[in-house]
C-alpha cells in the first residue's frame, strides 16, 4: 500500500470511531429528531470524507505519473551527462594533443580516430583543397578495426565530382549531413558516388584557417542520423577548429623549417648578436662550415673572441646612433679559425623584440668578387692599352637618357679635351658634317631595328681648328630594356683621315693609270692594225714562197702583239675591280655557249671538245665567267697535240660546282703549278707557253667572284686538268656589290657584258 492510501484509511477509521462516540448518546436517547439529525450529520460527514479521499487518491495517481516521468527524464539526463562526459573527456584529451604539439600529423590522426569512436563510424579522413589542380588530396585517413578496406568517397576524385557539396561547404562553413536517400536532385553526382562507394550517410565538417575553408573532415557511415547529428554539432565544430589549428600549426612549422633551411644553406654568414650581453645567440651552418667553428663554439664565445673574429665591434650603441638601425660595411675582414683572413662586406640590422635589442649581421665573403674585380681591372687596363695602341676612341650611348660616355682618345681625335664636349649624343651629332649625318643615322636605325648585325659608318667631323676629319665609327647594341627595346649602343671610333687621303691619291693614280692604259692600248693597236692590214695585202700580192713565209711570220708576230696588248689592257682594268654584281646563271649553258666559239679552231687542229654536262648548274656568278672558260679551252687547244680531245665536265662538290677542263698536252711540273696563275710568269717551251697574263686574268676574275681556281695532273694520262669552283645558288644567298661605273669599259668585250648591273 502506498503511503497516501494508508493515511486515508487511518483518517477514515478515526472519523468512524469519533462518529460512534458522538452518536452513542443519541442512540440511547429516545428523541426521534435528535436521532435523525445525528444520522444526517454522520452521513454528510462520511460523504465528505469519501469525496476528499477520492480526490486525494486521484492526485496521488497524477503525482505518481509525474514521478515516473521525472525518473525517465532523469535517466535521459544521466545518459546525456554520461555522453557529454565522454565527449568532454574526448575533447579534453584531443585539446591536450594540440597544446604545443610536437607531432602534428599524429595529433590529426588521433583526432580522426577519436571522432570515429565518438560518431561510431567506420572511416574518417581529412581532405585538403586547392592542391593538384582541384583534385581531392586525402592527407590523413583512419579506418575502424575489422572493417574491410575500400575506397573512400572522395578518394582519387576531384571537386567537379561534388559540385553541390562544394557549394554548400564554401557558402556555409558548417557541419553538413549527407544522407544518400534524402539528397536533393541537384546532388545527383554526389548520390551516384556515394552509391558506388557503398556509403549511405556521411558528415562533412569544413575546416577553416584564417576564415578561409582549406579542407574538410569526412565521417562516413556514422552511427547516428538527423537527430543524433544535431546533438553532435557542437563537438563536431570543436573538431573542426582543432583540425584547423593543427593545419595552421603544421603550415607554420613547414614555413619555419623552410626559412631555417634557407638561412642555413645561404651563401652568406648570418649571426644574431645580443649587444647588451655581447654574445652570439644564433648562427647559420654556412658560417660554421666556412669559418671552421662549431655552433656550440660560436654560442660560447666571449666578447673579446667575437671582437677578434669580426676585427672590431660593430654592435655598439655609438655605431647605431651614427648609422641608424641599418648600415652596410663594404670593407671589412673576418678571421677564420685557422687564422686566415677573408675580405667581407657586412650588412647589419638592429631590431627590438620583447624589450630586448638584437643585431643581425649578414656577412658575405667577397674573396671571389675581389678576384674578379682585380681581373676586370687588369682587363680594363689591357683594353685601354689596346685601344690606345690601336689609336681607337671608345663610346657608350644610353639611348633612353641620350647620355654619351667616351674616353679621352675620342675627344683628342678632334683636338678637344673631354671637358670641352658635353656628354650627350647631341654634341656628337653637332660635330658631324651635314651631308654625312643622315647616312650615319640611317645605319644606326637599321642596326637598332636588327636589319644589320652591327653599326658601321664613315663620316666627317669638325675638329677644334674647324677642319673636317674622316672618322670610322663601329658599334653594336649591347643592352636592352625591360621591354626588349634598345637601351645601350657601344663601340669605337678611328681617325681615318690619312687613309682617306691615301685612297683619294690612289683613286687619282688609278685614273691616270687607266688613262695611260687606254692611250697605250689605242696608240699601240693602231700601228699594229696597220701592220696587220699591210701584211694581209702583201700576202695577197707577193707570189714567191720566201716572201710568203716572211710575211706570214710578220703577221703571226703582229697577231701575237695585238693579243698581248688586249690581254695587258684587260688585266690592268681588272686590277682596279674589287666587287661585281652576281647573277643566278646556269654554268652548263655558259660552257655550251663558249664551246661554240671554238668550232673552227677545233676543226683546224682536228681536235674534239666533249662537254659532259646534263641538266642545270645554277650558281651566283657574273657573265665575265665566260672569260675563264674561254681561256682554259683556248689554252687546251693551243698547247695540246693535234687529234686529241678536250673534256669539259661539271662536278657536284658539296656547296660548290667544280668545272674541270681536261687536256692531253705536255702537262705542268708540280713546282710550277702554283706559279702559272701569277702575272708574267713564263718558263721554257717544255713548260707553259704564252704571254703569262691569260691565267693571271682568270685568277683575278675568280677572286672577285669569291671562287677558287687551280690545276692538277690528268689522272687518265698525259696532260693537265684546269678547274674552277663557284658557289651553288642558294635561296638565302644574295648578290655581291656591283662594278663601279668607271670599271665598265675595262671588262673584256664579251657578248653578255651588257647584263652587268652598274652602280
Amino acid at each position: 500500500m502506498k503511503i497516501p492510501n494508508l493515511v486515508d484509511s487511518v483518517f477514515l477509521l478515526i472519523v468512524c470511531v469519533l462518529g460512534l462516540i458522538m452518536l452513542s448518546p443519541f442512540l440511547i436517547s429516545e428523541g426521534r429528531t435528535v436521532v435523525i439529525f445525528s444520522s444526517v450529520l454522520i452521513v454528510t460527514t462520511f460523504t465528505a470524507i469519501i469525496y476528499v479521499s477520492t480526490r486525494i487518491d486521484r492526485m496521488n495517481r497524477e503525482l505518481e505519473h509525474k514521478i515516473n516521468d521525472l525518473n525517465d527524464e532523469k535517466k535521459i539526463v544521466e545518459g546525456l551527462l554520461e555522453q557529454n562526459s565522454v565527449i568532454e573527456n574526448t575533447l579534453s584529451s584531443l585539446i591536450s594533443l594540440f597544446v604545443a604539439p610536437k607531432d602534428v600529423d599524429r595529433a590529426i590522426g588521433e583526432t580522426l580516430e577519436r571522432a570515429g569512436r565518438l560518431c561510431n563510424s567506420n572511416c574518417n579522413y581529412l581532405v585538403m583543397l586547392g592542391m593538384d589542380e582541384n583534385m581531392f588530396h586525402i592527407s590523413h585517413k583512419w579506418s575502424a578495426a575489422g572493417i574491410k578496406e575500400r575506397k573512400a568517397v572522395c578518394e582519387n576524385l576531384s571537386e567537379s565530382n561534388f559540385p553541390w557539396m562544394m557549394e554548400q561547404i564554401r557558402n556555409n562553413a558548417y557541419p553538413l549531413l549527407l544522407e544518400r536517400s534524402s539528397l536533393p536532385k541537384v546532388a545527383s553526382r554526389e548520390k551516384e558516388v556515394m552509391l558506388t562507394r557503398g556509403v549511405d550517410c556521411m558528415v562533412i565538417i569544413p575546416t577553416e584557417v584564417d576564415g578561409k575553408v582549406v579542407g574538410f573532415i569526412s565521417i562516413e557511415n556514422p552511427g547516428f542520423h538527423s537527430k543524433g547529428y544535431r546533438e553532435q554539432i557542437p563537438a563536431l565544430r570543436i573538431l573542426s577548429e582543432l583540425t584547423g589549428m593543427a593545419i595552421q600549426h603544421k603550415s607554420f612549422l613547414a614555413n619555419l623549417s623552410l626559412f631555417k633551411n634557407l638561412i642555413n644553406e645561404s651563401n652568406d654568414f648570418i649571426f644574431v648578436i645580443d649587444p647588451r650581453r655581447e654574445v652570439i645567440i644564433d648562427v647559420n651552418e654556412t658560417a660554421c662550415n666556412e669559418l671552421g667553428y662549431s655552433r656550440d663554439e660560436f654560442l660560447s664565445m666571449g666578447k673579446e673572441r667575437i671582437e677578434r673574429i669580426f676585427c672590431g665591434r660593430f654592435w655598439e650603441q655609438d655605431i647605431r646612433d651614427i648609422c641608424g638601425n641599418r648600415f652596410l660595411d663594404i670593407d671589412r675582414n673576418i678571421l677564420r679559425k685557422d687564422n686566415s683572413i677573408a675580405p667581407v662586406e657586412m650588412n647589419v640590422t638592429f631590431t627590438t623584440h620583447e624589450n630586448n635589442s638584437y643585431a643581425l649581421a649578414i656577412v658575405r665573403d667577397v674573396t671571389k668578387r675581389k678576384e674578379v674585380e682585380e681581373i676586370l681591372r687588369r682587363t680594363q687596363e689591357r683594353v685601354e692599352l689596346a685601344l690606345r695602341g690601336a689609336d681607337l676612341g671608345m663610346w657608350d650611348w644610353n639611348i633612353k637618357t641620350n647620355e654619351l660616355i667616351y674616353n679621352d682618345r675620342w675627344a683628342e681625335m678632334l683636338g678637344y679635351k673631354p671637358a670641352d664636349i658635353k656628354p650627350n649624343f647631341g654634341s656628337w651629332k653637332d660635330l658631324i658634317h651635314p651631308e654625312d649625318l643622315p647616312g650615319m643615322m640611317d645605319n644606326i636605325e637599321l642596326h637598332l631595328m636588327d636589319e644589320i648585325p652591327s653599326f658601321e659608318s664613315e663620316f666627317r667631323m669638325q675638329d677644334r681648328s674647324l677642319s673636317w676629319r674622316w672618322i670610322l665609327a663601329r658599334g653594336k647594341l649591347v643592352e636592352h630594356d625591360s621591354s626588349q627595346g634598345p637601351l645601350r649602343l657601344a663601340g669605337t671610333t678611328m681617325d681615318i683621315t690619312e687613309r682617306k687621303q691615301v685612297e683619294e691619291e690612289l683613286r687619282k693614280s688609278n685614273e691616270l693609270k687607266d688613262l695611260f692604259t687606254d692611250i697605250m692600248r689605242h696608240d699601240l693597236l693602231n700601228p699594229a692594225g696597220n701592220v696587220k692590214g699591210y701584211s694581209d695585202l702583201l700576202l695577197e700580192t707577193e707570189a714567191t714562197d720566201k716572201q710568203r713565209f716572211l710575211m706570214d711570220g710578220v703577221r703571226r708576230n703582229n697577231d701575237k702583239l695585238i693579243e698581248m696588248i688586249e690581254t695587258a689592257a684587260k688585266f690592268a682594268k681588272l686590277e682596279s675591280v674589287t666587287d661585281i654584281q652576281l647573277e643566278i646563271m646556269d654554268i652548263g649553258a655558259i660552257l655550251r655557249n663558249v664551246a661554240g666559239q671554238f668550232d673552227q679552231k677545233l676543226a683546224e687542229r682536228q681536235m674534239a671538245l666533249e662537254i659532259r654536262t646534263e641538266g642545270t648548274y645554277h650558281s651566283f656568278i657574273n657573265p665575265i665567267a665566260e672569260e675563264i672558260f674561254a681561256n682554259f679551252i683556248s689554252n687546251s687547244i693551243k698547247y695540246s697535240p693535234e687529234g686529241t680531245s678536250i673534256i669539259v665536265e661539271v662536278i657536284d662538290s658539296d656547296c660548290q660546282w667544280k668545272v674541270k677542263i681536261t687536256d692531253q698536252g705536255e702537262g705542268i711540273p708540280d713546282d710550277l703549278k702554283v706559279q702559272v696563275f701569277d702575272r708574267f710568269k713564263r718558263v721554257h717551251k717544255k713548260g707553259v707557253k704564252g704571254t703569262g697574263l691569260g691565267l693571271a686574268i682568270v685568277k683575278r676574275i675568280v677572286e672577285i667572284m669569291d671562287g677558287e681556281v687551280g690545276v692538277e695532273d690528268n689522272p687518265m694520262g698525259q696532260g693537265s686538268v684546269f678547274w674552277v669552283k663557284f658557289k651553288k645558288y642558294d635561296h638565302n644567298t644574295e648578290p655581291q656589290l656591283s662594278l663601279n661605273e668607271s670599271d665598265m669599259d675595262y671588262i673584256p668585250d664579251l657578248p653578255l657584258r651588257r647584263q652587268l648591273i652598274l652602280h
